[in-house]
């Protein structure tokens, strides 16, 4: 029997995706008692069979004293936040609420560059101005081009080259913030597309897909609290719109497009 188990064990024995491959919410999922990951756990049914779980990682190491931790079966969480984000986020109203006031922040945002933009042109102009008089006296003889005149011709021009570095930057964050534009019919194509690539063929869920629209889950007794960023929410989906890669790393922090009191609980 002991030997049967240590078979069961070997990694040679079993396929990779149940030992090591990447499950659908590892390094994302913590226990919301104690902040500890969830990590995978295996064992073996009294049928004979391997069943699999997250487990908070900080009982594991240390038992009740460390937390009083939980377990969840595995293919369960996985459709839980698999279908809260199919039935709940990823429905075209839904978005365009959470993503609201990002767009509103963004457009202040823009209308600020473009008062800036206007400033640094308007500099830019007097700085010229400037400029050609001093030239201009200095070619009908009325100012002679001491150092004191080139120093100041000097400073004329590092404000004018400040000024149109400047300017460059604020044009190409317009230009940026301009491609960011989101219509209704560009938030319907991205929930219908996203329901459908979330998940494979064979029922499972793609991992990728999952990730680039929540970035943390919360596994607590009576609830699982699921959050992502409202910013790489907004990137996604412009990224997929425009047919790029919509896949993001895992973060440390997220603002949260899910309130902790509201009707996703």
């Amino acid at each position: 029997a002991v030997q049967a188990r240590l078979k069961s064990r070997d990694p040679r024995m079993t396929p990779a995706r149940v030992t090591s491959g990447p499950t659908l919410l590892t390094g994302i999922c913590f226990c919301a008692k104690c902040g500890g990951a969830m990590t995978l756990r295996t064992g073996r049914g009294s049928a004979g069979g391997t069943y699999r779980y997250y487990t908070c990682s900080t009982k594991a190491r240390q038992g009740q004293t460390g937390c009083e931790g939980r377990s969840i079966p595995m293919d369960k969480l996985d459709d839980l936040v698999a279908h809260h984000l199919e039935d709940r986020l990823l429905q075209p109203e839904r978005l365009e609420t959470i993503l609201a006031s990002v767009l509103d922040r963004r457009q202040e945002r823009t209308e600020r560059r473009r008062e800036h933009l206007a400033e640094l042109h308007q500099r830019i102009a007097e700085t010229d101005q400037r400029l050609n008089r001093l030239y201009d006296a200095i070619e009908t003889g009325v100012a002679d081009l001491d150092e004191s005149l080139k120093e100041r011709i000097a400073g004329l021009k590092a404000i004018r080259e400040q000024a149109a570095s400047d300017a460059a930057r604020t044009e190409a964050a317009l230009g940026n913030a301009g491609n960011q534009a989101v219509s209704p019919d560009r938030v319907k194509a991205f929930a219908r597309v996203a329901r459908r690539r979330i998940r494979l063929a064979g029922g499972g869920y793609r991992r990728d897909h999952l990730r680039a629209l929540a970035q943390r889950i919360e596994v607590a007794d009576n609830e699982v609290r699921i959050m992502g960023s409202k910013s790489e929410l907004l990137r996604t989906l412009v990224a997929a719109s425009g047919g790029k890669s919509a896949t993001i790393g895992v973060q440390s922090s997220v603002l949260k497009w899910r309130a902790r009191q509201d009707s996703n609980l």
